[in-house]
């Protein structure tokens, strides 16, 4: 198994990016072990600093807390990463009328940010 080559102060500053990441998705510790098929404990250690993480973990802990892998290593997602998890959710929808449905949505939350 590969492990990230990075420092131990790199791995606390993975570590919090994940635990940010997940507290922003409203998950506990467990619920994304869980998701992750870790254990708490395990969480703990990641976002601790004290876990190296496999290189192949990475993609599916983004996944899970659905940013992109770049922003453990750069911080806060940028305005086209997240336009692209956007069209990545609509594209995941099952049909056209849903699409447009969703589309209405973000018209109308357009709308409410404006005031």
């Amino acid at each position: 198994m590969h492990f990230l080559d990075i420092s131990h102060l790199e791995k606390e500053l993975l570590g919090q990016r994940i635990r940010q990441a997940r507290e922003r998705k409203g998950l506990s510790q467990e619920e994304f072990a869980a998701l992750i098929s870790r254990d708490q404990r395990a969480v703990s250690e990641y976002e601790h600093g004290k876990r190296r993480i496999a290189a192949t973990e990475l993609p599916r802990i983004a996944d899970v807390l659905d940013v992109p892998v770049t922003y453990f290593f750069h911080g806060d997602v940028a305005l086209d990463d997240i336009d692209a998890l956007i069209l990545e959710e609509l594209h995941a929808l099952p049909d056209a009328h849903a699409k447009q449905y969703a589309l209405e949505l973000v018209r109308v939350l357009r709308r409410v940010l404006e005031r």
